[in-house]
């Protein structure tokens, strides 16, 4: 009965305070798919898409062999130091010393590394890294570098000592900030690491760990590294996609940023007018240049070469093509952003009569060659064509894709050919200033590349290298036609950290894709 009556008791006042209070509306529930709240569910990775096509598998082994490709490795894969807006900064290594001699370096790696698999990184893995890529030697120009290396000694887990056969003015550049570092216990086993494609193969301690990769659709995605020493980079998702017009993709939202070089001026323009993007300016770091095959006559005589150059008119190439986007190139290919340029060299002064009498005395009026480019050159072979008309020769332009004209060029299958670079931020580039062919060849220019490779006083080698510019201006292997100027656009609603790298990344690279763009710093 007392149960009973409390109970009768209860509901009642339940029922009187319920007539005091105001009546409650039930919150219907959301959609299935109503996107949920950012204080209730985490929120969507941060995604940045970039424009892009296939630069080989971002393996150490299998990138193709130009700054892209570099790039997209670098994402996975550490060096021991790196570089920011202003020069060298610790990376694997948390600090470096070198003997007064210049030949022996003592790294101190930073504690705690780990690779993407969960196992630690230790100075065995830099020991064995430089072991095997100068017992696997390939096209990359560190590999040559390191053949200069003589012992690598890991005296404890986090100390590396590098012995060097003679002195490199150019280590940190060409060496310790460009070579990436392996893990022993993946790569001990692997015979063949250029065939070595499997998922192990781009297991690295950088802040990005490859999910996908699409060579035919010239598609890479990337997806942060949790466990990154430097920590967590501010994106989830890095991804690289294939675009036929940046631009649009840009206006369209299907790419957050990307690289606009010279000709691409006026389109720049127009995005940061109408598209409410933003744009980082730097230097390109990059040359286009008219390579003679100096193994075949009559290219081989410098006063043929000097002719050609006072034939075509370098600045109507920069005006008609780029339209302001470029500035005519330096004769000695050090681009003039930097401090190795030497701005006293001599010139050749656009002068087509005076062309066409040094060809009559050489014989030469008539004579005919090929000039071999890529369909991205085909303005300024073109105009090229028409001047060297002019003074007298007969020119057939013949274009193919830029693996298909760098295969001929390593062959020193052409006469002339249109191509491009980077890297000429950094002297190291002038070992070859042919490149991709390696048709040039100069006792003095040797001799002085070598000394200042080897010299550790900067103002002795920057005379060295003042130099070899002078003397590339005189003997003329190449004829430089510009440097273009360089933008990336983007979108800060998605990311707002974008810088150019001091020189360049991996010693010259222009594209704006240093991974410090996505840490915190």
């Amino acid at each position: 009965m007392r149960r009973s009556t409390l109970s009768l008791l209860l509901a009642l006042v339940v029922l009187l305070l319920a007539g005091c209070m105001p009546a409650l509306t039930p919150t219907p529930s959301p959609p299935p798919q109503a996107k949920p709240s950012a204080t209730s569910t985490p929120q969507e990775p941060l995604t940045v898409t970039y424009p892009g096509r296939d630069w080989g598998y971002p393996s150490p082994f299998g990138f193709y062999p130009r700054g892209p490709g570099y790039i997209r490795m670098s994402l996975i894969f550490d060096t021991l130091v790196w570089k920011d807006e202003k020069g060298f900064i610790p990376w694997l290594a948390d600090s470096w010393e070198t003997s007064p001699d210049g030949l022996t370096w003592t790294f101190t790696l930073h504690p705690g590394v780990l690779w993407q698999d969960g196992q630690p990184l230790t100075a065995e893995d830099v020991a064995f890294t430089y072991a095997y890529f100068q017992k696997h030697t390939t096209a990359f120009k560190w590999c040559a570098s390191l053949q200069d290396v003589d012992t690598i000694k890991a005296q404890d887990q986090q100390t590396v000592i590098i012995t060097l056969k003679k002195p490199l003015a150019g280590f940190l550049a060409d060496v310790a900030g460009t070579v990436p570092i392996i893990p022993k216990h993946i790569w001990e086993k692997v015979q063949d690491p250029a065939k070595f494609t499997s998922p192990e193969a781009v297991i690295g301690s950088g802040p990005f760990k490859l999910v996908q990769y699409s060579k035919e659709e010239g598609r890479y995605i990337y997806e942060a590294n949790p466990s990154f020493f430097k920590g967590k980079p501010i994106i989830d998702r890095l991804v690289f996609v294939k675009v036929q017009d940046s631009a649009l993709a840009l206006k369209t939202g299907t790419v957050d940023a990307a690289t606009f070089w010279g000709k691409e001026i006026e389109a720049v323009q127009k995005l940061l007018q109408e598209e409410g993007l933003r744009s980082v300016e730097g230097p390109s770091f990059w040359v286009l240049q008219l390579i003679f095959n100096t193994s075949k006559s009559p290219l081989d005589q410098p006063a043929f070469r000097h002719a050609i150059a006072q034939a075509i008119d370098r600045q109507k190439i920069v005006e008609q093509v780029t339209h302001g986007g470029a500035i005519v190139a330096n004769l000695g290919i050090i681009s003039p952003k930097t401090e190795w340029y030497n701005p006293n060299l001599p010139t050749y002064k656009y002068d087509p009569s005076k062309a066409r009498e040094a060809l009559q005395s050489l014989g030469l009026v008539g004579a005919k060659f090929t000039l071999l480019t890529t369909e991205s050159f085909a303005r300024e072979a073109e105009l090229i064509k028409a001047d060297l008309e002019k003074a007298g020769l007969q020119i057939e332009i013949k274009t193919g894709d830029r693996s298909t004209v760098d295969g001929l060029l390593r062959k020193n299958a052409f006469d002339l050919a249109i191509n491009g670079h980077g890297g000429i931020a950094n002297p190291s580039i002038l070992d070859n200033p042919v490149w991709p062919a390696s048709c040039y060849h100069n006792e003095r220019y040797n001799e002085l590349f070598a000394a200042q490779a080897q010299a550790v006083n900067a103002e002795e080698r920057k005379k060295l290298v003042w130099q070899l510019q002078e003397l590339l201006a005189e003997d003329l292997p190449v004829l430089t036609l510009y440097h273009p100027k360089m933008w990336c656009l983007y979108n800060p609603q998605v990311l707002d950290s974008w810088f150019y790298t001091a020189g360049g990344v991996d010693g010259g690279i222009p594209l704006p894709l240093n991974k410090l763009v996505f840490l915190a710093r």
